[in-house]
């Protein structure tokens, strides 16, 4: 009889997006990525692939190619407005923010996300980015595992906040990869292909139809 740690092998992909001001959520992404493998390996046949990428690069480049499983990791700068490279990202989270209607399935249900947010609280708005990011997604049907991070600069704790955030999430997110039954191919395919149709409608330079290219 086959047992379940001799099942045919799979891999699982996990992106870290992040938007950042001064390089520390760039670096929080970098360190979890790199640790990623050792800590969510726990069957030989799981394979776990963590990368990172910029909020907009993942809008831009990688054309909204969500796997199941996503980390958030961003600042705030100036007042409460998205860090380098989340501009789209927040946009886009703003967008569904403002959405009075709702799809069914709501557009994000196949998407399970942790949340980490850095910022500065000699600032007032210095978490509301992070905060607006997590209730987006929360609001389009995505679940979020694990505490909202909050790794506050003015504590003068902030590295080890982004430390101990990092610790307690690898738990969180091993239960997504063990415990929990996938999306379908044809819900995560969905789920895309909707959030780039979104995108498209946002971004209106986005993706250009083969007409745009002619003109």
């Amino acid at each position: 009889m086959t047992t379940k740690d001799e099942e045919s092998s799979r891999t699982e992909d996990i992106l870290v997006v992040y938007a950042s001001q001064t390089g520390n959520c760039e670096q929080a992404a970098q360190q979890f990525c790199a640790k990623a493998s050792e800590r969510l390996e726990k069957k030989k046949n799981v394979n776990i692939v963590a990368r990172y990428s910029t909020m907009d690069d993942f809008i831009e480049q990688k054309k909204c190619e969500w796997p199941r499983l996503v980390v958030v990791m961003t600042s705030s700068y100036g007042v409460g407005q998205a860090p380098l490279g989340g501009y789209r990202f927040r946009a886009f989270c703003d967008a569904l923010l403002d959405e009075t209607t709702t799809t069914t399935p709501p557009m994000l249900s196949s998407l399970t996300y942790a949340m980490l947010g850095l910022g500065d609280s000699m600032y007032t708005t210095f978490f509301e980015n992070p905060t607006t990011i997590d209730d987006a997604l929360t609001k389009a049907g995505a679940t979020r595992v694990g505490p909202l991070g909050k790794a506050d600069a003015s504590s003068g704790k902030q590295l080890e906040v982004i430390d101990e955030w990092m610790e307690g999430i690898w738990s969180e997110l091993e239960k997504v990869v063990y415990d929990t039954t996938p999306p379908t191919d044809d819900q995560m395919q969905d789920m895309i292909t909707s959030t780039q149709a979104y995108c498209r409608n946002l971004f209106p330079d986005l993706y250009p139809t083969s007409d745009n290219k002619n003109k």
